[in-house]
């Protein structure tokens, strides 16, 4: 049983995490071609692939509930009870069950081979304090000690490296090789061998400082923690073999036998490892599940057997050995659990990309920071006035070359997280200057909440602000024109990006569940399909969150309330940019659920919707006739053919923020994994996205009246990029 990935301490053990906007992290991979489209039909599952590792189930806040979390093996077995659920086993052979864990404990009674047990915690043998165990009190020691080179470096590396890699080394501190890491920042050393409490990564995360949004899995913050615990060393050491494990059970769940235990050392019961195969997570398995694990050879008859005699000395036959060959054996894989969706993407044919490949390398950590590729040439502006000093939010132009600037609280260093994580905070503003005569900087809308989305229409400036659309008519002030999205703050989660088209104004609406790091959604079809009551799930019960949102802009003038919105589009987390293109197509970028493995799709990715597809039915406002993208349902397996298929699946964790059109193709920015401003192109008839800048963190993409390309960075830095300088 490996060690990475293991449970989390019993406390909340927050990881340092440097991306903070869309729960991403940055290991680098390069963003390919996607494979076409390939659903089974609908309501089927593929079972080649597995899920990612289920995490605990829990009862859902919108009344559904997630599947019954079926586990395979002990080092499943302990992440859950990590998690704070009980285990459920299912007893492989007819076994003793003693006082304390070792072959010589007091024998309190047995239990017959095909037990349902529940398990509430793991010892080693002869150990007093527990691998883990639901009495937190108990305390606990790490099953192994978890080491750099083997454990902590891909985990800070995926969920760091943005802004401690050598690259970047915000404050001077590097967590991607272990030498920096070890000698730590401008601060000093930041971890403590053998003494979290004393080490500065680790107070940072426990006092909730770290992460900045969103948390890591129970098991990757539990790598952290007993990392530093056992010596913060950099090689690791293998985890106790199942054979020296042994489970403390429920009270109940065995046969007593006359004893004098309680004068030995207690009567709370122990029986070893091998001898229960663990078989689900939080909830009871019903019997066809439990069918799966029942010992796979005729269990020796009580009658017969050396156990049934009555002498502790003869049980030992059953416990210190794996007689058999059942006691490990694992079950059948069950598909309706763990098979995972086919990987879904649309052609270029399909969306109408045209534009050649510009062939270059792949994303890599070794990329020029802030230096152009393909042809590509950069040049800044204001940054006298905006860098270091400000955050960018969102860009849009007016037709005259007017640049709006919406400027929030600086965030990648020495920020104030009471200012940076309240997207209500009355410090944000709208800069404007012209970019054509480059002149007549000035700000308006002082003291304002968050502004995540602007664009110009008609003489007047629309704008999203934390849970409300509203407008500046030129030369005028700040007109509310509806409130009541959902907004998550610390998360960065709201009503995101906003965009004019044909006579609807659209905004990509962020929800306020994860998916896959607070349990994964599994629902089914009651009185609504499942796909809508997972989008209302997602977006805490909000009505107008984890969706494409829209409204006739001349009722929404007339009435001024969020009850004119209407769902355009479903089956999204988080989705944040948001464009359209010459041909009155909408363009999004969604950021994906967090801690999903890489070898499964967690929803970062590029989508598209084109309004002059949608039935009667959802024009006319009828949620369940518009198109759903998969979220969150495609986490737990389910892929109907009649879903909407990303046009570029991007790599977990990449969180792709701002989008535009220009130059005939998509352009768009990560955040996360492999940070900077990508452009598409068609690659053989494959979408495939090149990264013309590696910069960080680009948080605005527009495109100006003459064709080119804006961006805006968290660090407050103004780029305007155009292609044919050459090199």
């Amino acid at each position: 049983m490996s060690h990475r990935r293991r449970p989390a301490p019993f406390f909340a053990i927050p990881l340092l995490v440097c991306a903070f906007l869309f729960l991403g992290a940055c290991v680098f991979q390069p963003i390919g071609p996607i494979n076409s489209h390939g659903a089974d039909s609908a309501g089927t599952t593929n079972s080649e692939k597995k899920l990612p590792p289920l995490p605990a189930v829990h009862p859902d806040p919108m009344g559904g509930t997630a599947d019954i979390g079926l586990i395979h093996g002990m080092e499943e077995a302990v992440s859950c009870l990590a998690g704070g659920q009980p285990v459920y086993a299912v007893v492989q052979r007819y076994a003793n069950v003693r006082n304390r864990p070792h072959f010589e404990g007091c024998l309190l009674g047995r239990v017959p081979a095909g037990t349902l047990v529940r398990v509430e915690a793991v010892f080693g043998q002869e150990q007093a304090i527990p691998f883990i165990s639901l009495d937190r009190s108990l305390g606990r020691i790490p099953i192994a000690a978890p080491g750099f080179d083997e454990d902590i470096q891909p985990l800070l590396e995926e969920n760091c490296g943005a802004c401690h890699s050598a690259v970047v080394k915000q404050g001077e501190l590097q967590v991607t090789e272990f030498e920096p890491l070890m000698a730590g920042g401008l601060n000093g050393p930041v971890v403590q061998p053998g003494a979290p409490e004393a080490s500065t990564l680790w107070t940072q995360v426990w006092s909730g400082a770290m992460p900045l949004v969103g948390e890591l899995g129970d098991d990757d913050k539990a790598l952290i923690y007993d990392w530093i615990m056992a010596g913060a060393n950099r090689q690791g050491t293998e985890p106790a073999p199942v054979a020296e494990m042994w489970l403390r059970l429920s009270g109940e769940d065995f046969n007593p036998l006359p004893n004098e235990c309680a004068q030995d050392g207690g009567i709370v019961p122990f029986v070893s490892a091998q001898l229960a195969l663990p078989a689900s997570c939080a909830a009871i398995p019903n019997a066809e599940q439990i069918a799966a694990y029942l010992p796979k050879v005729e269990p020796a008859s009580p009658a017969t057997s050396p156990a049934s005699s009555g002498s502790a000395n003869n049980a030992d036959a059953n416990e210190g050995t794996n007689a058999g060959g059942n006691a490990e054996a694992k079950p059948e894989e069950n598909t309706q659990n763990r098979a995972a969706a086919p990987p879904r993407g649309m052609a270029a044919g399909s969306v109408g990309i045209r534009v050649a490949p510009l062939n270059l390398s792949p994303p890599s950590e070794s990329d020029p920071w802030l230096v152009p590729q393909g042809g590509f040439c950069a040049e800044q502006f204001l940054a006298e006035k905006l860098q270091d000093k400000h955050s960018i939010t969102a860009l849009t132009f007016a037709p005259d070359g007017r640049l709006f600037i919406a400027l929030d609280h600086h965030a990648t260093r020495n920020f104030d997280p009471n200012i940076l994580y309240d997207p209500y905070h009355a410090s944000r503003s709208i800069a404007i200057w012209h970019s054509v005569s480059r002149d007549s900087y000035y700000e308006i809308l002082r003291e304002s909440s968050r502004v995540t989305g602007m664009a110009w229409h008609a003489g007047a400036l629309y704008l999203n602000r934390a849970g409300e659309v509203g407008r500046i008519v030129d030369g005028g002030g700040y007109e509310p024109l509806a409130g009541g999205f959902a907004v998550s703050g610390k998360d960065f989660h709201a009503n995101n990006g906003l965009v004019i088209s044909a006579g609807w104004l659209y905004i990509s609406a962020g929800g306020v569940r994860d998916g896959y790091a607070d349990g994964i959604i599994v629902l089914h079809d009651g009185e609504l399909p499942a796909e809508t009551l997972a989008t209302n799930v997602a977006a805490g019960g909000n009505p107008f969150g984890a969706r494409i949102v829209r409204a006739r802009l001349d009722r929404l003038l007339a009435e001024r309330s969020i009850g004119v919105f209407q769902t355009a589009a479903r089956g999204v987390r988080n989705p944040y940019g948001i464009a359209v293109d010459p041909f009155g197509r909408i363009w999004f970028t969604d950021n994906g659920a967090t801690n999903v493995p890489g070898d499964f799709n967690a929803g970062d990715e590029v989508d598209l919707l084109d309004p002059r597809t949608l039935s009667a039915a959802a024009n006319a406002g009828d949620v369940n006739a518009t198109p759903f993208y998969g979220f969150p349902l495609a986490l737990g397996g389910v892929n109907k053919d009649w879903w909407t298929a990303p046009v570029l699946i991007l790599p977990n964790s990449a969180a792709p923020t701002g989008i535009t059109w220009a130059y005939d193709t998509i352009f768009f920015a990560n955040y996360g994994r492999d940070p900077g401003l990508f452009r598409m192109a068609n690659a053989g008839g494959q979408i495939i996205a090149e990264r013309i800048m590696h910069n960080w963190p680009v948080q605005a993409v527009t495109t100006a009246p003459d064709g080119a390309v804006w961006i805006g960075t968290g660090q407050g830095m103004l780029f305007r990029l155009v292609p044919g300088c050459g090199g």
